[in-house]
């Protein structure tokens, strides 16, 4: 395949290499072998990466340009309808405000993120007091 479509996918939604090893289970090492097209996709990983883009695993493999089956496309039209309202306030907002909203969202992610590892941390270090 002439271009990566993880790669691709990826870049299109700003995320990095880390936060999709996170997302379906992998390391960063394995994503850039992926990407690289050094490293054969085991299936169960070919899944949670089209689950994640909400893609066919035949887009991801370059069998097909058509990236969503009638499934896949309809749940797409269910999750774009639920936001359909917040695009639209977007779209007005001005050039500046759109970027300090993206900001806000990223800040959100971040803090998001940092709080389940904590919860996880602290769920971790309960199940070791229980076990004494």
């Amino acid at each position: 395949m002439a271009k990566n479509r993880i790669r691709e996918l990826r870049k299109s939604l700003n995320m990095s290499q880390e936060t999709l090893a996170e997302k379906i289970g992998t390391t960063q090492q394995a994503v850039s072998r992926m990407e690289n097209n050094a490293y054969d996709i085991p299936s169960d990983i070919l899944i949670e990466i089209s689950k994640q883009f909400n893609v066919t695993t035949d887009y991801i493999l370059g069998i097909s340009d058509v990236k969503r089956d009638y499934n896949g496309q309809y749940r797409m039209n269910q999750e774009m309808d639920k936001c359909y309202d917040i695009v639209l306030r977007y779209q007005k907002l001005s050039e500046i405000n759109q970027k300090t909203l993206r900001c806000i969202l990223e800040r959100l992610e971040q803090a998001q993120k940092e709080s389940e590892k904590a919860s996880a941390k602290e769920e971790d270090k309960n199940a070791e007091n229980s076990n004494m």
